[in-house]
């Protein structure tokens, strides 16, 4: 058993049993409380994820070469290898899970690849976790039972979770069924018009829906996974500009570009060299085209 503080204010914890020490383990868990224009940082820490969600407020982080801003019932995955910084725009409260272990890897991996590492309904399962790792009899959570709260919230931001609670609200399914499409089909839609039209629904009241649902307009949101599998690709160092920009579904290389450099700070090519493997090769689209 580990005691919590008051408030939650941090809790260290380790996976249940050495059997299962390598595969999910709660390295931290944190309630922050944050200032108005009061810069928090999280110094980086190698071989774990962690998950922000703001309970209270809303901010704009940062991790490395990437930002992007968080409002409340939001969440967003980050590997802990780069310092992360929390600029909040009002005072509020922020919920921070620190996982660790090939579970978390596996997961926020392949979250990565189908849709991206920001969740527009994640932070009620960050909270959901808090809340029952803080509400355990005397502060005394056990190995096991942080170990089965960070597997929920792993299943919950995977979109694998089990129904919750009866009366406990969830998406509407037009809401729903645009989110799926998005993350598998990001790099062939083209655009919210034909998104609304395969939905059966007027452009506007989709727009109007997913925007109070997940508070992003379904277009962000669309670029947003659309940016986060392009940081993917340029990290490769092997890709161009214009191949990554087609694959991901950008309607030409100049808008991708323009849409990158605003989410991230950088222009593909700067994030390209930044990310360079000391053993890349030529671009391998480049090469395919080589006769």
């Amino acid at each position: 058993m580990l005691s919590l503080a008051d408030n939650l204010t941090s809790v260290t914890l380790e996976a249940p049993g050495e059997f299962l020490s390598g595969l999910l383990g709660v390295a931290e868990a944190r309630m922050l409380t944050l200032r108005t224009g009061v810069i928090r940082t999280l110094p980086a820490e190698y071989g774990v994820w962690r998950v922000v969600a703001p309970l209270q407020g809303s901010l704009r982080m940062a991790a490395g070469d990437m930002a992007w801003p968080l409002a409340v019932r939001q969440a967003a995955a980050v590997e802990g290898r780069e310092e992360l910084s929390l600029l909040p725009s009002e005072d509020g409260e922020l919920g921070v899970v620190t996982l660790r272990g090939v579970a978390a890897d596996r997961v926020f991996s392949a979250c990565r690849q189908q849709g991206g590492l920001f969740f527009p309904r994640g932070g009620e399962a960050v909270e959901r976790m808090l809340r029952l790792l803080s509400a355990r009899p005397h502060r005394q959570v056990s190995a096991k039972e942080a170990s089965e709260g960070a597997y929920s919230l792993l299943m919950a931001l995977s979109g694998a979770g089990a129904p919750g609670p009866a009366g406990q609200r969830t998406l509407l399914p037009v809401v729903e069924a645009a989110l799926g499409i998005i993350r598998r089909e990001y790099a062939f839609l083209d655009g919210v018009g034909e998104l609304a039209a395969r939905l059966e629904v007027s452009q506007e009241y989709l727009t109007r829906c997913f925007c109070r649902e997940t508070g992003v307009t379904p277009g962000k949101y669309l670029n947003q996974v659309r940016i986060e599998n392009a940081r993917l690709l340029l990290r490769q160092g092997n890709h161009t500009v214009q191949f990554v920009s087609d694959a991901c579904g950008f309607a030409n290389a100049n808008y991708f570009a323009r849409v990158f450099r605003q989410s991230v700070g950088l222009n593909p090519r700067e994030y390209a060299r930044r990310h360079e493997p000391a053993d890349s090769a030529a671009p391998q689209d480049e090469q395919l085209y080589v006769l």
